[in-house]
């Protein structure tokens, strides 16, 4: 007995995804509208016809079919070897066949199915196994696995063939499944911005991350981490996180009640305009490698104890004359003075802006209640910040095609692409911690802005009223900061600083193997360059550059010159994608771009020997 279309469809299938298989095997309640039914078009081609609500529409053409899709396949033209490829729509899988046979095996090609009615009699009546059998396609399909779409996405995208990205729309699914393609649509786009966001972050901090940490060490081995606000606070009762938004100043008077009776953590931007109305926060939060010290110029501000990452800008900690704290971020040198001493240096979670750190903070130290302050997300009558953040009187700005999203106290607020970013990470985290602790509360207390799903929208002086009745006595939160003892007793302490003096010498043993990787490289590139590539001569400098590639990047210091040479690492990452038309041109662009690589390497690490010179051997 010959086996069913579907079943050689799913059997072609579990070779790569056989619990996905397995799903499609169920039987599935489902509330997709959509009838199907299977035709035969006019030159041969099994079309289908969709109905919905009584509206009829053909996914391929009724007359002649191929024709379209011909047209369409010399508009997407070649599909790079590393691309991947988004169909939004599967139809009669026409489509899907082509750009299975116009693309390499190495193509990641992702599905997305709105239909699972659609999706079924493609299954059940279009022959594709052949197609699927040697290559994984990802098909995520509405009311099967829908979930799965932002975990596949993410797992097809990298920063390197994100050049190479297409997204196709079935041209017939825009009649009725508009909203549920471009919901996806748009994660796609926003995982590409989010991605470039945080590399042309990376780009503009680069040298300034490694400065940062070098310099902050000395603050670091004071031993004050996050950990011990614990001893300092009382996180039995709520604790405000005020943020420099433009509706800080419709409600920033009201905070006055809140002093002395519940912790105010503010971020650093909003510590002039505080300090200007007569609020001094118990403590701040900063994180940007950038971050103008001048953002907190003002009297009052050196004595307030500020809370940061290593990577933080120095200038800012160097004025603070309060106690300096601490929290891992990544970065394994200020993690290595703990881990030495079988400590450990805790960790905040961060989504991009000093709010999102502070909240987790907060979060972290346990407090139930987080109110937030002047966290708008958007821009509140057409203003980016507080008046009197970095100008006294902030400008009002045209928002005019900005994306417009739900507002707190109006429909639709305009924001920006960086905002939304935010924004998204508030819900999520929010959403996270709820599911973990439903007696979590997040008081939205901004005085305007964004809605952030998972919060209660309470005017500020009400909710400040209403948690303060717990508070029976006043406490001062920052000399209780002040009070704190070190980590590090005066032994760990030492050993700590003796750690940190032989940093410079190990940048020195690092340079010597990058002028012996970039000899390599030349030789590889000679090799490339005679046009007959000898293969025992080749993988002999090959297994050396990767032999010296592995003990430098293996090195304690070389996360630091990561941060300095992100250009650099992409050009070698991207490399990767690099092909060309002979084995020996390959060679000899692999060598040019090895010997740039090189080249920046060494600089970096000439510069960052220096730098832990004049920081670190001074430690005391």
């Amino acid at each position: 007995m010959s086996k069913s279309i579907l079943e050689k469809n799913l059997e072609a299938m579990e070779k790569w995804y056989p619990a996905f298989a397995d799903l499609i095997r169920e039987e599935h309640e489902t509330e997709d509208p959509t009838n199907v039914m299977v035709e035969t078009s006019w030159d041969g081609e099994t079309i289908f016809r969709i109905e919905q609500d009584g509206r009829q529409l053909y996914l391929g053409g009724k007359r002649n079919a191929k024709e379209p899709i011909q047209i369409w396949s010399e508009r997407v033209g070649e599909i790079h070897k590393y691309a991947p490829v988004f169909l939004f729509g599967v139809g009669s899988a026409a489509y899907l066949k082509d750009i299975i046979e116009k693309s390499s095996k190495e193509v990641n090609v992702v599905v997305y199915e709105p239909s699972i009615h659609i999706f079924m009699a493609m299954l059940e009546n279009i022959d594709i196994s052949k197609e699927i059998e040697d290559r994984p396609i990802a098909f995520v399909v509405k009311g099967l696995n829908e979930e799965e779409f932002e975990p596949v996405m993410r797992g097809v995208m990298t920063l390197e063939n994100m050049s190479f990205l297409i997204e196709e729309i079935h041209p017939n699914y825009r009649g009725f499944f508009l909203e549920d393609i471009l919901e996806k649509v748009k994660k796609v786009q926003r995982l590409v911005e989010s991605e470039m966001v945080q590399f042309n972050t990376q780009k503009k901090l680069s040298m300034n991350m490694a400065q940062n940490i070098l310099r902050n060490m000395k603050y670091v081995c004071e031993g004050y981490h996050t950990k011990l606000l614990l001893k300092a606070v009382s996180n039995k009762d709520a604790a405000i996180l005020v943020a420099a938004g433009p509706s800080l100043n419709k409600n920033i008077q009201m905070l006055k009640k809140a002093k002395n009776r519940l912790f105010i953590l503010a971020v650093d931007t909003a510590v002039k305009p505080l300090i200007k109305a007569g609020i001094k926060p118990d403590a701040f939060i900063t994180i940007d490698a950038k971050k103008s010290p001048d953002l907190i110029k003002i009297d009052g501000a050196e004595t307030i104890p500020v809370i940061a990452p290593p990577t933080a800008g120095y200038k800012i900690m160097e004025r603070q004359k309060a106690k300096k704290i601490f929290y891992y971020d990544g970065y394994f040198l200020p993690y290595s003075i703990y881990f030495i001493n079988d400590k450990v240096l805790p960790d905040v979670s961060t989504g991009g802006s000093v709010a999102c750190s502070g909240f987790s903070l907060l979060h972290k130290l346990g407090y139930e209640t987080i109110i937030l302050v002047g966290q708008d997300l958007a821009f509140t009558d057409n203003k980016s910040h507080a008046d009197g953040t970095f100008e006294e009187k902030m400008p009002v700005m045209d928002t005019e095609g900005m994306e417009m999203v739900k507002g707190n106290y109006v429909d639709k607020i305009p924001t920006r692409m960086d905002l939304r970013i935010f924004l998204n990470w508030f819900q999520k985290y929010i959403h996270d911690i709820k599911e973990a602790n439903p007696n979590i509360r997040v008081v939205n207390a901004t005085a305007g802005g964004a809605y952030i799903e998972g919060t209660e929208i309470r005017a500020l002086d009400d909710i400040i009223e209403e948690v303060c009745k717990n508070v029976p006595e006043e406490i001062n939160f920052t000399e209780r900061i002040e009070a704190l003892e070190s980590e590090f007793t005066e032994e760990e302490h030492k050993k700590a600083v003796d750690y940190l003096k032989n940093v410079p010498k190990d940048f020195e043993d690092m340079l010597k193997d990058a002028k012996e990787l970039e000899k390599a490289y030349q030789k590889l590139g000679k090799i490339g360059k005679s046009g007959t590539v000898e293969k025992k001569g080749c993988l002999k400098q090959l297994k050396k550059i990767k032999k010296i590639t592995t003990k430098i990047e293996e090195s304690e210091e070389y996360q630091l010159i990561l941060t300095c040479i992100p250009i650099a690492d992409y050009i070698i990452r991207s490399e990767y994608y690099f092909e060309g038309d002979t084995i020996a041109k390959e060679t000899e662009e692999i060598a040019r771009k090895g010997k740039l690589y090189c080249e920046v390497l060494e600089e970096c690490i000439t510069l960052l020997k220096g730098l832990s010179e004049e920081t670190l051997l001074s430690l005391k």
